[in-house]
């Protein structure tokens, strides 16, 4: 039954041709190409295992060998990751972030060279919890923008936020909030982050931010609490990050004393 899904899996991907075999073109580099394109295949990209060897060659009409030298060269370009026993699937690049300084998470990633997309956004006035109000010194119940999004450089998540901004600065619901925040704030409000607390550990997903991130429920996530301040020390926002373990993970430099 599985094998047939499969099978019917690929006859319905149109974007990705089948095999000539009465093609100049070796038979090996041909599967190169077409494993180049599965590869950009949601399903796989979102970390589920390749069908199994003996599949794909039937399903090409090919040997094994032939699939295995093919495979050998996305494997060795760190495209592809083969684990004997557990099979092949595409390998996940984690993007490794510095926490020596701190930028807007946008400006992070343009450095970066990642061009990261709002998948989800929403923006909404709400009532602070205990717990956001501690954080930004304001008074349980007061009014305060909350920001969500969704993030990612395709279309499966990546990272979600949820900042909550003091309400002296202002900030008004009906912001683009497709441009970088830190450049709302600064541009239009004069207020500049220049000081940020930081919490970071590894928590099991509930299964809110599971769905979110579109991982199974308890599977871990780096969870990332910040306070922003500006150059008086004033709390400017609250903000809660959740990062895919499978795509980040975080560096610090230290030196010793001597």
């Amino acid at each position: 039954m599985k094998n047939s899904y499969i099978c019917d899996m690929y006859e319905h991907m149109n974007k990705i041709p089948l095999l000539d075999h009465d093609s100049k073109i070796p038979l090996h580099k041909q599967v190169e190409d077409l494993l180049r394109e599965l590869i950009k295949h949601p399903d796989f990209k979102s970390g589920k295992l390749f069908p199994k060897e003996v599949d794909l060659a039937k399903r090409w009409g090919i040997s094994r060998n032939t699939l295995r030298q093919a495979i050998a060269v996305l494997v060795n370009e760190k495209l592809l990751v083969r684990k004997k026993g557990s099979g092949t699937r595409v390998s996940q690049n984690r993007i490794s972030t510095n926490l020596n300084n701190w930028m807007s998470f946008t400006h992070e990633m343009e450095d970066m060279g990642l061009e990261f997309k709002n998948l989800y956004l929403n923006v909404e006035i709400v009532q602070a919890s205990a717990k956001v109000a501690k954080h930004l010194q304001i008074n349980e119940g007061d009014d305060v923008l909350l920001l969500q999004r969704t993030r990612s450089i395709d279309d499966s998540p990546m990272v979600y936020f949820e900042s909550y901004f003091h309400p002296r600065i202002g900030l008004s619901i009906d912001e683009n909030f497709e441009t970088p925040l830190y450049e709302i704030l600064g541009n239009k409000y004069n207020v500049v982050p220049v000081y940020s607390q930081e919490e970071l550990k590894a928590i099991a997903a509930n299964k809110r931010i599971a769905s979110v991130l579109k991982i199974e429920k308890n599977q871990p996530v780096l969870e990332r609490k910040r306070v922003v301040l500006d150059t008086a020390r004033r709390p400017i926002e609250y903000n809660i990050c959740y990062y895919r373990n499978d795509w980040f993970t975080y560096t610090i430099e230290i030196k010793r004393s001597i």
